[in-house]
């Protein structure tokens, strides 16, 4: 009877050790499992932390369009690469990454096509043909109709079988005096510190100016997302690199190197408007004027990529520079606080039904910066052509400057642009 209890407690002791070597091998593994995995993991991450990303991205970019255009930030680096492949090419005049500026640099012809100045002057001079020969075959009298190409729904004949609006031309004009702006044309109305220039076909008076003035803004900006984007149908539209440019000959007024195009000053006002007021804020540098008369057709494509993917953004920007139709180049400076900053000004689309809600947010800026810097704003221009702003109810072109300003002066004015929309839309956050 002994014989069999001390076997039996022999049995129960071995499985109990059993259960318990069992057990801390168990535990052991575990922990040497996630010891190994937290040891992949951080080696990964360090691996990931030391890979040139931007290589990858840039052929995943270019293998879905898509992909390029929302990506596509607009932020501005200056790498020790770059500058040397910048100075190479100001030597040579080529850059060995785009193989057509090899041929350009051969052939005067070819780089004035390439660089789009050809295609910008062909477009004005197509559109001055059609301006002349609409005015030489119209009857001299006022018919009362409505003006050539409108219909009761308020539509344009140039809207392409994608819905999205066929292009029109930059905001120029076709003064020789440089200040570009002619009070012969359209309507100009004045309220206190407000300028309108209207080239519409709506009536505009005071009591519509202080009704939307005493309005609120009708959109409200979401607690997550990004709240502002800032783009450029013509991405390629330049300044003068410095004031000794002006007046001579061949300085070219387009460069699609984003350090001294409208890239850059989207840059700035992105900077100001995110560090300074901490707003949530994209810019997109994406080249829509590859094709200079399919850049708004191309610019709708890449607003609306980006806003399908970020619903929540509810002013859009498409920021400019202005310039004259001709030779001379346009240059709009004013001082404040003893620094030269280039004027602005606002273009707003009439031709869709929420119109009013941009001219309202327009108003209330430039009402802002005339109070506070007189001079500063040039009139608020009303047109008839739309200029993809349907898309948002916070939609705006600001004019920042022309081609006869420089780059810094263009950048200063930035400062007072991120300072009013703060002062507008800063309750909204």
């Amino acid at each position: 009877m002994k014989k069999k209890y001390k076997n039996y407690r022999k049995n129960v002791l071995e499985r109990v050790l059993k259960t318990a070597i069992l057990a801390i091998l168990s535990y052991l593994a575990v922990r040497l499992g996630i010891a190994g995995g937290n040891l992949l993991f951080s080696t990964d991450v360090n691996i990931i932390r030391n890979v040139h990303v931007e290589s990858f991205k840039s052929t995943l970019n270019k293998a879905i369009p898509l992909i390029d255009t929302v990506y596509n930030s607009g932020n501005i680096s200056i790498s020790l690469s770059r500058e040397i492949s910048n100075l190479i090419a100001n030597i040579f005049n080529f850059n060995l990454d785009n193989p057509v500026t090899i041929l350009n640099a051969q052939s005067p012809i070819m780089y004035n096509f390439y660089n789009n100045s050809y295609k910008e002057y062909l477009a004005q001079e197509i559109e001055k043909e059609k301006e002349k020969s609409k005015y030489e075959n119209s009857d001299s009298g006022n018919t009362g109709d409505k003006p050539e190409g409108k219909t009761d729904e308020g539509t344009e004949p140039h809207e392409g079988p994608s819905g999205f609006l066929q292009d029109q031309s930059s905001i120029y004009y076709d003064g020789t005096d440089g200040t570009g702006w002619d009070d012969s044309g359209g309507n100009n109305d004045y309220n206190s510190n407000i300028a309108i220039k209207n080239e519409s076909k709506y009536e505009v008076d005071d009591a519509m100016i202080e009704q939307l003035l005493k309005e609120e803004l009708s959109f409200k900006f979401e607690e997550k997302g990004p709240q502002i984007l800032i783009y450029h149908t013509h991405t390629s539209e330049s300044y003068l690199r410095k004031l000794e440019d002006l007046g001579k000959e061949n300085v070219p007024s387009r460069t699609q190197d984003s350090r001294y195009n409208v890239v850059r000053v989207g840059d700035e006002l992105h900077k100001h408007l995110e560090k300074k007021y901490g707003f949530n804020v994209m810019h997109n540098g994406t080249i829509n004027d590859y094709d200079y008369n399919d850049s708004y057709v191309n610019a709708a494509k890449t607003v609306d990529n980006i806003l399908k993917g970020n619903p929540s953004l509810k002013v859009v920007i498409d920021l400019h520079r202005d310039g004259l139709d001709g030779v001379n180049k346009l240059r709009q400076a004013i001082k404040i606080d003893n620094k030269n900053a280039a004027q602005m000004f606002f273009v707003i689309g009439t031709n869709h039904e929420n119109w009013k809600e941009n001219f309202k947010l327009a108003l209330k800026l430039h009402k802002y910066m005339n109070d506070k810097y007189p001079g500063l704003m040039l009139p608020i221009l009303l047109r008839n052509a739309r200029y993809n702003q349907q898309v948002s109810k916070g939609a705006f072109i600001i004019e920042i400057g022309g081609d006869g300003n420089t780059l810094d002066e263009a950048i200063e004015s930035t400062k007072y642009l991120a300072e009013a929309l703060n002062e507008v839309l800063g309750g909204m956050k």
